[in-house]
């Protein structure tokens, strides 16, 4: 089977709020907005982010009852510093500062207002030691 796309979907009591969230700090457009139910994509792209309210009939029971997620959603951006920045400026608390790792990405983690996981990426080179030591090479 090869999927046409991919969705994820985040369940919640204020989908509105959740929306927001995401097109205020990821700049993700709304593509519909039902009230119970709002999707939000960057542009063109072939995904998308679908945010439900929670106990809404098309939801599994045993979704709803859910009132933690333990997904972590990575969005890879431009600048996760100057997305760190807009956060903390708009009260959001960030989940540790912005870290540069040695394979190749500056990240840091929030929660949404629905408390899903998000992994902020902005894609740097890599330690040239590390990947000496951790990739193939051709």
């Amino acid at each position: 089977m090869q999927p046409a796309a991919f969705g994820a979907t985040v369940v919640t009591d204020h989908p509105s709020e959740v929306a927001a969230f995401y097109t205020q700090y990821l700049d993700l457009q709304v593509g519909i907005d039902l009230g119970w139910f709002i999707t939000v994509r960057r542009g063109a792209a072939d995904w998308e982010l679908a945010i439900m309210e929670r106990g809404h009939p098309t939801i599994p029971a045993a979704v709803s009852a859910l009132t933690e997620s333990g997904c972590v959603f990575g969005f890879v951006v431009d600048d996760a510093d100057k997305i760190a920045a807009a956060l903390r400026a708009g009260g959001v608390k960030l989940e540790g500062d912005p870290k540069t790792e040695v394979f190749g990405q500056r990240h840091f983690f929030v929660r949404d207002p629905a408390g899903t996981w998000i992994d902020v990426i902005q894609l740097v080179e890599p330690d040239p030691e590390w990947v000496a030591a951790n990739l193939p090479t051709a």
